[in-house]
């Protein structure tokens, strides 16, 4: 606000002000009421003033696109235009954080998320933006690709049907991950956490199954388990069946050889009592002394006997 009102002073502040340099750390954000068609996006973009910017957002109103449709010929070109808008916003080549709150998987082209754009560090896929598995597979495909891209987060989606492997090299290619609230396979944990025992640059990483599909990696070897966990700084692990078992050599290992910082693992509130109660008291308050954050938190995690 600052520099669009300085830059009405006179001419040559408008000229300062104008330089793509002091647009860059700008937040774009596209809507359906500022950019209705593909020309005011593109122009946009192409403009001197915004053409270095670095952060997009997208958030459309799905249901003010929808008021203006009359007939199945109004459907196909809103489709046409939100594509190509999408297209636009998706290739600009200085994008270095995209944040997709709304947008419609319907306008987002497949073909398109396979290349990744060059410079992006950070992309933000929203719960209420739910992507098809085609678009999930065809983003992770893309990603393993590139390799600027450092913190990703995407909530609520479905990931059952992407390869394993191509999830696993992914997310530890990453730094920062969230897959809160979302659909995972056995063997998609397992490649995950088995990759990051050996090779990885992952530091924080948030993983949660939807409720109704607790993740059960009771199968999954409790010493790999316990290297892997400790490996990162900052975990957050929700609504996974474990063993007793595997929950103590985690929390065992902290003390042994660990980077974590902070440790949040949840329990159901109805068995918190007695599962901290079969935890050594002992152990469980020289974990909470080491870590800057250890929480056992309810309902999310069923420890399963």
């Amino acid at each position: 606000p600052d520099l669009g009102r300085a830059m009405l002073v006179c001419r040559s502040w408008k000229e300062v002000g104008e330089q793509p340099a002091r647009w860059r750390e700008f937040e774009l954000v596209v809507t359906e009421k500022n950019f209705g068609d593909t020309d005011v996006i593109e122009k946009t973009l192409e403009s001197e003033r915004f053409s270095q910017v670095r952060h997009l957002i997208l958030q459309v109103r799905l249901w003010r696109l929808e008021e203006r449709i009359k007939s199945e010929s109004d459907w196909l070109r809103q489709v046409r235009i939100m594509r190509e808008i999408f297209r636009i916003v998706w290739r600009h080549p200085h994008t270095e954080s995209l944040n997709i709150l709304s947008f419609g998987d319907w306008y987002m082209d497949p073909e398109e998320m396979l290349v990744i754009p060059p410079k992006l560090k950070s992309l933000k896929v929203s719960m209420y933006n739910f992507l098809g598995a085609e678009q999930v597979q065809a983003l992770f495909s893309g990603m393993k690709k590139q390799d600027a891209l450092t913190d990703l987060e995407m909530i609520g989606q479905d990931f059952s049907e992407v390869d394993p492997d191509t999830l696993a090299i992914v997310v530890n290619n990453l730094k920062c991950v969230n897959i809160s609230d979302s659909y995972l396979n056995f063997d998609q944990i397992q490649a995950i956490f088995s990759l990051l025992a050996q090779k990885s640059k992952l530091k924080e990483l948030t993983i949660s199954a939807r409720e109704i599909r607790h993740l059960d990696i009771t199968g999954m070897n409790a010493e790999n388990l316990a290297v892997s966990v400790n490996k990162l700084q900052n975990l957050r692990l929700n609504c996974f069946t474990m063993t007793r078992d595997q929950l103590e050599t985690v929390l065992r290992q902290v003390l042994m050889k660990s980077s974590l910082k902070k440790l949040v693992i949840g329990i159901p509130s109805d068995q918190y009592e007695e599962i901290t109660e079969e935890v050594p008291e002992e152990l469980m308050c020289e974990v909470w002394e080491k870590l800057d954050v250890f929480e056992l938190d309810f309902d999310t995690v069923y420890i399963d006997y």
